[in-house]
């Protein structure tokens, strides 16, 4: 039986808004990370018996549990353990001695490079992992400290030991649970000295989510029930720009069930006791909608509306370097044009959120990647002041980008309000895939010269893409916005994630060029896993094949003979090469492709072997070399590396189309990922490495498609230059 939302354990919201500096409250010491203004605290009644939280992230109980605040989301890649056993280790705790739960919004919990309290882009290792080891740290001062004061001994002589502090003489010691109090009336130390040997760092460990997930206690948004709630099914418009024109209301309540019917923006919700009372009135409503809206269609449209951008611009200048139009005699000139689809995340877990809302607070339980955003949603649709929404997170079942968003928060906080009742909004399958905020669609043409050598000279770049950024920009940019579910103003002529990948090549080309036409649709867009490296690399990886190929050179010695500089890339790519026998001769009728990729502050490479038997492409193995600086947990590292190589597979069959402004793809039936049974065996090495730990949540899909392209024509002489390959004629066998 799934746990009751009041089951979640959440960090007080009174403790988590507190300033820097460390505050007795209710007998406990906070201690924020953070150099920002943070909001009010929630009023709170003192209780000396609730537990003490030191530093922001930091609680401990009584009896002297400790338990992770954690300000990033779990969504299965892993970064809560780490982030625990940052903590356990300088609290010098087993890890096992650490629970985890989800902070609140709050200002401290911003990732101190964006300044803005997200979870995604690869970010959390390399954002919060150093920071929870100081927080880890300081807060061991001054536990020791105050044991040291009663004890009357020097701190540096006490020490800490599984959740105790021990007196000199190895005899006398103190819980963690009992000193609290007293360690808040300590200075907070401004630089605590960390561990030379983190015990945990570099060991693949037992993580936390993994046991629930197996018996079935873990919860997610979808299994949050609250007393008296109703749970509601939203139907949304058909086509993008289009109303409800009418519908019949009296019916609709009429139905085994149905509390009420709620206008919600786009479409209508409808409440009830169960979700498929909600969902079997909806299915039976008679809608109606307006006529109005986008006639987008993927062929007839789209495509000559990409076409003539790339041929006439404007263009914006993101990247120049030496001269772009370098001719020198002997010279080979190469140009194609290349592809990349529409894409759904089609999350496993569809859009959810439970919301309660009264006159004078708003909760909601979300599976949310962004939590800044939701918080400031919810404050605008219910008028109350930001400190008086709480949002809880629980575990999430797929993000993908694509819950950054908030707009099914916005409609849950509508029908909550109407209802005046707690209210769990699910939507389908269906309206999961049809109202996305799909990975935009991207035209690219690239130009390479090659020098009479075959060495690569200049390389030029045209990207034509909606932008990845309208919908997630952080908002205190724009307070012209007042609606935080719609689009903010465009960036000021770029958008960065559309040339992710292109402006930062690790090649050493002396010509470089890459120029970006935005392009403006009805589509709603925005950011999808490997956000703009993925679909950037499929581009320049296949082209710098095509180039080693007009240059008859192997495609891993053309790409060695470029990375002069960049000796992280060229090590990922000898590793690559080594682990996959490049050197040898692949199985009979298989052949062998290779892509390289700089991205989300570390570099992988990646071997596809495939054969390819008239249109059937079967995939035998894939091998990764990963140089994501120190790998702080190979377990967690591995596994989010496969992961992402298989959903880079996926992605190489998975498209969404449009027909007069509806999204052809309804369910999974007509956008399929990779099936267990197809998946080939795999392969992940990693470059030992002493710099910053990185991220590998984004990392691994980054050069499957390129690496796969580029084995299928060495085997079949096929060069796939758009997806998904049924474009090109190909499907997987």
């Amino acid at each position: 039986m799934r746990p009751s939302a009041s089951a979640i354990e959440r960090a007080p919201a009174a403790a988590a808004r507190l300033s820097r500096r460390a505050v007795v409250a209710g007998g406990g010491l906070v201690l924020c990370a953070a150099l920002l203004p943070v909001q009010p605290p929630l009023a709170a009644t003192p209780n000396p018996d609730a537990p003490a939280s030191l530093t922001a992230w930091i609680k401990i109980a009584p009896d002297g549990k400790v338990t992770l605040i954690a300000s990033q989301s779990e969504m299965g890649q892993g970064t809560t353990t780490t982030l625990a056993a940052a903590l356990a280790d300088e609290l010098y705790l087993p890890l096992d001695k650490v629970s985890i739960a989800f902070s609140p919004f709050d200002p401290a919990y911003r990732d101190p490079v964006y300044n803005w309290m997200f979870t995604g882009n690869s970010q959390s290792t390399s954002s919060f992992y150093a920071l929870m080891r100081r927080m880890g740290a300081a807060a061991r001062e001054m536990l020791a400290q105050a044991a040291a004061d009663r004890w009357n001994v020097p701190a540096d002589a006490v020490r800490l030991d599984n959740g105790r502090v021990v007196h000199p003489d190895g005899k006398r010691t103190l819980g963690f649970g009992q000193l609290a109090a007293d360690a808040a009336k300590q200075p907070v130390p401004a630089a605590p000295k960390l561990r030379a040997d983190p015990p945990s760092a570099g060991r693949a460990l037992r993580r936390w989510d993994i046991p629930g997930k197996v018996d079935g206690s873990a919860q997610f948004g979808i299994d949050v029930t609250l007393p008296n709630m109703l749970v509601a099914a939203v139907r949304c418009a058909p086509r993008f720009g289009a109303k409800l024109a009418s519908l019949d209301r009296d019916a609709i309540k009429a139905k085994p069930g149905v509390v009420a019917v709620v206008d919600v923006p786009g479409g209508v919700a409808v409440a009830a006791r169960t979700y498929w009372q909600a969902r079997r009135a909806l299915d039976a409503a008679a809608l109606t909608w307006s006529s109005e809206g986008s006639g987008l269609s993927s062929g007839e449209v789209l495509a000559p509306v990409y076409a003539e951008r790339m041929a006439s611009g404007p263009f914006f200048t993101r990247k120049r370097e030496g001269d772009a139009n370098i001719a020198a005699p002997g010279a080979t000139t190469l140009e194609a044009t290349y592809q990349v689809p529409f894409q759904a995340h089609a999350t496993m877990e569809p859009m959810n959120c439970t919301a309660r809302v009264t006159a004078e607070r708003c909760e909601i339980w979300a599976p949310t990647q962004g939590m800044e955003l939701a918080q400031n949603v919810a404050a605008l649709v219910t008028g109350l002041p930001i400190d008086r929404v709480e949002i809880h997170r629980t575990l999430i079942g797929g993000g993908f980008g694509r819950r950054l968003l908030a707009d099914f928060i916005k409609q849950t906080l509508l029908v909550a309000i109407a209802t005046k009742q707690p209210v769990k909004l699910i939507w389908s399958r269906e309206e999961d895939m049809t109202h996305d905020f799909y990975r935009p669609a991207m035209l690219h043409g690239i130009t390479g010269v090659l020098d009479a050598a075959g060495s690569l000279v200049s390389l030029s770049h045209r990207v034509v893409s909606p932008s990845h950024m309208l919908y997630i920009m952080p908002r205190a940019m724009f307070p012209q916005v007042k609606d935080w579910t719609d689009p903010a103003a465009p960036p000021e002529k770029i958008d960065e994630m559309a040339v992710e990948g292109l402006v930062e090549l690790p090649y050493d080309i002396p010509a470089q060029l890459v120029e970006q036409h935005r392009l403006e649709l009805d589509v709603p867009v925005s950011v999808w896993r490997t956000t703009g490296h993925g679909p950037n690399n499929f581009v320049v990886e296949s082209f710098i094949d095509e180039l080693a190929a007009a240059a008859r050179a192997d495609p891993v010695a053309f790409r060695r003979a470029l990375l002069t500089k960049d000796g992280r890339a060229r090590g990922v790519l000898n590793l690559v090469a080594e682990k996959s026998d490049w050197g040898r001769a692949a199985p009979a009728g298989a052949a062998r492709g290779v892509a390289l990729a700089k991205a989300f502050g570390g570099y992988v490479a990646a071997v596809a072997e495939v054969s390819v038997a008239g249109t059937a492409v079967k995939i035998h193995r894939l091998v990764l070399a990963v140089d994501c600086g120190r790998v702080i947990d190979p377990g967690i590292a591995t596994s989010n590396i496969l992961g992402g190589a298989v959903w880079g597979l996926s992605g190489m069959r998975t498209a969404v189309t449009f027909d007069r402004g509806a999204t052809v793809q309804q369910n999974f039936d007509g956008f399929e990922p990779l099936h267990l049974w197809e998946t080939p065996a795999c392969e992940v090495h990693f470059v030992p490495s002493e710099e910053k730990p990185g991220g590998t949540g984004e990392l691994g899909p980054v050069p499957i498609h390129a690496a796969v392209c580029n084995a299928i024509f060495a085997a079949s002489g096929r060069r796939v230059r758009a997806l998904p390959l049924s474009n090109s004629g190909l499907s997987f066998a």
